[in-house]
């Protein structure tokens, strides 16, 4: 609903008889006054899905609720968000919800902006502390492109103000401000072939063979690992990106993870365990050993050996709480350069870690021969003159590097 704005002439007449509104509230029935009473909560939720993403000084998104995950055209999908009043004096926000597949075109894109409680309660109403639960249903329309689709939410103000997420740092977001909800599954034909799932191999060592990690991978043992295929672009597209492999090894107590990266132009300004290190240039690992989709790691080395590491309960889980986790990573990187030279030409890095198996979950605590674990990888780069990207070992297609469903596989081989 636009504002209903009136010349500052009727506004002051419009004094004499009750105070000037921009906006028309819309009158309420008991029936409809009592559904918004049954959606204003006395007591703290227990979303299933929790996000605590906090939008500029009005609302906290605590978590949302969704009853499917996997939907074909024609169904019905409800999610239920729950939110709190963070201000004593809300401004007229609107909420925006987009639930956009792959490309984003019109055959898979539907806006579902709305205001809370069925449009009953609007955000300027909410008192600071106050707390409701929002329920949205929506019916996928016919012809919604298959494949992954994202929910996407977030407010806006007037014809074009997005509000801004205040904690960036802890919440899944995209680079135009929005909050990222749940992935769900359109069933039927996707509009283009979808890419299969990466597959590795990694060589085992010779009893009593050692590997020194110091990004050099001149170890015999290197070379009879297999190097995987040249990494794509992570939308699915099978084009390639800029020069990136892998190779694998493991013993009873590593696994080992090279990743060469060919790069002109290498930086970065991070100095701190645990920083925001994807938002420069990096190396990252995914592991969901037993693929049960529960839970699951994320590593990242970058080119000046500094390390993320963070322990997810399910997808998306709590950042602030999984990157307190440390794991007894072992790195190391060799630069074929010159490090934060930037007027230079650099060649690239190679980034060495040893994984201890004990320390992964769902591994079984050792290395064996004919183990499938599910990783991904992914290598962010960020020329001088450019915009960030990305490179995949197995493409998400979805706009989400944790779509653990698009993981790939890694066997581990019996020594020749």
């Amino acid at each position: 609903m636009r504002a209903l704005r009136l010349p500052i002439g009727l506004c002051a007449l419009a004094l004499l008889a009750s105070a000037c509104q921009e906006y028309a509230d819309p009158t309420l029935t008991p029936g409809q006054k009592k559904k918004v009473d049954l959606h204003r909560l006395k007591a703290a939720p227990k979303p299933q899905h929790v996000v605590n993403a906090i939008i500029e000084d009005q609302i906290k998104l605590i978590g949302y609720d969704l009853d499917r995950a996997r939907v074909k055209p024609g169904d019905r999908v409800t999610i239920t968000y729950y939110l709190e009043a963070l201000s004593d004096r809300m401004a007229d926000n609107k909420i925006f919800v987009h639930f956009q597949g792959k490309g984003g075109g019109q055959s898979a894109w539907m806006n579902l902006d709305h205001d809370p409680i069925e449009g009953l309660y609007p955000l300027r109403h909410f008192k600071k502390g106050e707390i409701i639960r929002d329920v949205q249903s929506f019916t996928v329309k016919q012809g919604f492109s298959g494949g992954p689709a994202q929910i996407y939410w977030g407010l806006w103000r007037g014809d074009d103000y997005r509000l801004k997420i205040k904690n960036p740092e802890t919440v899944p977001h995209d680079k135009e401000g929005r909050v990222i909800l749940a992935t769900i599954e359109v069933q039927g034909a996707p509009d283009k072939p979808r890419a299969p799932l990466s597959n590795a191999v990694a060589a085992a060592l010779a009893p009593g063979e050692g590997i020194i990690i110091d990004g050099k991978l001149d170890e015999a043992a290197w070379g009879r690992a297999q190097p995987t295929p040249r990494w794509t672009k992570p939308d699915g597209s099978q084009r390639a990106a800029f020069e990136t492999t892998a190779r694998f090894l493991w013993d009873q107590n590593y696994l080992y993870i090279a990743v060469n990266a060919v790069d002109p132009d290498i930086w970065t300004t991070f100095k701190d365990r645990d920083s925001n290190t994807w938002e420069q240039e990096v190396i990252e690992v995914f592991i969901d050993a037993d693929g049960d989709q529960k839970d699951y790691l994320e590593l990242q080395v970058t080119p000046a050996n500094v390390i993320f590491d963070a322990k997810f309960t399910h997808h998306r889980s709590d950042l602030k709480v999984a990157r307190v986790w440390n794991m007894n990573l072992i790195s190391a990187v060799h630069i074929d350069g010159t490090l934060n030279q930037r007027d230079d030409m650099d060649k690239g890095y190679t980034v060495e870690m040893a994984i201890p198996i004990a320390e992964v979950p769902g591994a079984g605590g050792a290395g064996q021969a004919g183990a499938n674990w599910r990783i991904n990888l992914f290598r962010w780069d960020l020329p001088k003159h450019g915009r960030q990207e990305a490179a995949a070992f197995s493409p998400p297609i979805a706009p989400d590097f944790h779509a653990l469903q698009r993981f790939g596989r890694l066997r581990f081989a019996p020594y020749k």
